[in-house]
């Protein structure tokens, strides 16, 4: 008995050992397993793409934001140039006349466009204009200055537009 499962088994073995070089030199297995790397690789940078598609819509969301507060703020920085005008001290040497009235607050109204041109502020709306009929700057005119252009009054605006 036992020579005949021998030869049984030895003849299985070698038929065995007959397939194995055939298995090892069969690459459908090494192909399956290069498609897979080459999908793992492509869903690895669309999952990057979309991370860096998330992160410049926030960061252009944010610039946004940002850009109207400093907005905001160039606004809020002309009406205190405005007020600034309109209650200067007439005796300070910088404006105690017409033209170094007007040369100061047109100049420190154009420098808001200068600091706040990462908003987007190119240019300023200054119009610092001593009234036409009189020519003696007071603290009085200063007070009464409009925004609008009037023969009688002290026109005073600085406005971003």
């Amino acid at each position: 008995m036992t020579k005949t499962t021998q030869p049984a088994a030895t003849s299985k073995l070698h038929a065995i050992k007959r397939r194995l070089p055939k298995a090892r030199a069969d690459e459908r297995g090494l192909t399956t397993l290069e498609w897979l790397l080459i999908v793992a690789a492509v869903a690895g940078l669309a999952a990057l793409a979309v991370v860096l598609v998330q992160t410049v819509v926030s960061d252009t969301s944010e610039q946004i934001a940002g850009s109207s507060a400093r907005r905001t703020a160039a606004e809020v920085a002309a009406a205190q140039v405005e007020q600034e005008a309109k209650n200067a001290d007439i005796t300070d040497d910088l404006y105690d006349n017409w033209a170094k009235w007007e040369n100061y607050f047109t100049s420190k109204c154009d420098r808001i466009a200068i600091v706040y041109s990462d908003a987007g502020i190119s240019e300023m709306t200054s119009d610092f204009n001593e009234p036409t009929t009189t020519a003696t700057l007071t603290g009085e005119l200063l007070q009464a200055a409009t925004t609008a252009s009037a023969a009688n009054a002290v026109q005073v605006q600085c406005e971003v537009p």
